[in-house]
This record gives C-alpha cells, sequence and structure tokens, in this order.
C-alpha cells in the first residue's frame, strides 16, 4: 500500500497517510446500493480521510455510478455537445430552458441532473447530430420556438420534471449526494 504524508488541517498536523480503497455503497438520489470504489487515506490511528489534495474525489465516483446506472449523459459529453454547437453556457443553458448556474454544476461535476434535463441534453445531441445544429439554428429562444420543437422531441411525460417522494416526505439532492427532508408532501 502506498504511503504519503499530509498536512491535515483539522487536526492541524503532518503525518504519514496509507491509501486505501475500499468497495461502499452508497445512494445518490433515488439509486441506493450504488457499488462505488472509493479512495481514502488512513491515519496512525486508523481514522480514514477523503483525498486532502482532492476531496470531491469520491463524489465524482458517485455521481458517476448514479449516471452510468440510470445511462445519463457525461459532464465531459455535454460539455463537448455545447462546444460543437458554439455556444456558452450562457446561451446553451437558455436554449434548453434550464439555469446557467445549474448547467455550469452539471458540467462542472458539482451536481448530477435530473432526468428531465438529462431528457433536454439527449433531445439538443440527437437533433444536432442529425441536422448540424438546434432546432430554429437560431441565436435566441425569444419566441419560444426552440423550446416548442425540442419539447416536441421528447415523449411529454418525460419532459416534465421528476419529483421523488418517499414515505409523505419531498426529497431533494445536495452537492454531497445525502437527501435531507424538505417537508411533507401534500
Amino acid at each position: 500500500m502506498a504511503q504519503r504524508k499530509f498536512y491535515n488541517p483539522e487536526l492541524d498536523t503532518t503525518e504519514l497517510y496509507t491509501e486505501v480503497w475500499k468497495i461502499e455503497l452508497v445512494q445518490v438520489r433515488d439509486e441506493s446500493n450504488l457499488m462505488v470504489r472509493n479512495h481514502y487515506w488512513k491515519d496512525s490511528d486508523g481514522e480514514l480521510w477523503v483525498d486532502f489534495n482532492n476531496p470531491m474525489e469520491n463524489v465524482t465516483r458517485s455521481f458517476a455510478a448514479y449516471r452510468s446506472k440510470k445511462g445519463y449523459m457525461t459532464p465531459e459529453d455535454i460539455r463537448k455537445l455545447r462546444h460543437n454547437l458554439g455556444l456558452t453556457v450562457r446561451q446553451f443553458a437558455k436554449r434548453l430552458g434550464i439555469a446557467p448556474s445549474s448547467l455550469t454544476q452539471i458540467e462542472n461535476n458539482l451536481r448530477v441532473q435530473v432526468k428531465y434535463q438529462d431528457n433536454l441534453f439527449k433531445a439538443a445531441k440527437t437533433f444536432y447530430e442529425e441536422n448540424g445544429h438546434l432546432p430554429g439554428n437560431c441565436s435566441s429562444n425569444e419566441d419560444g420556438v426552440i423550446d416548442k420543437q425540442l419539447s416536441g422531441l421528447l415523449d411529454k411525460s418525460e419532459y416534465q420534471p421528476s419529483i421523488n417522494y418517499a414515505e409523505d416526505h419531498l426529497y431533494t439532492n445536495n452537492i454531497y449526494t445525502d437527501l435531507e427532508v424538505m417537508g411533507v408532501a401534500v
């Protein structure tokens, strides 16, 4: 096993850590029991720490497992599509009808897209692959033509944002893949 010296800001110490790879079952949104190979560093007391130089590493692995299980596009695929279309984040988000901040978080792998967003990405990709551009081939969506054409490519039931309910509580996903109870569903 590899060993490496790290400064631990939480303990304010520098010491030797031993690398540990651990298969764990994680939950991301509605998918539980996703098997992920996570990476840790063990201190002399046996406590496991995430990589000090890459603290989001295990979250990224969990997101990748979730996207794979759901068949969702990867952040790299989404970014490549946007670049191929020659659009900025703001332009692409506007054309799809999603918030630019959401698109940025998805492309930077800080957030997992929800089903309707992935359906929009896939519809845009399919239309681009077949036509070389997005519907309307214009730079703005002020008249709503692009939205109508994109939504027409999707089954209406798939286009609606999904809300996850469990035991009469509304749940939402935060950046760390934990579920938070947001209130009783009505």
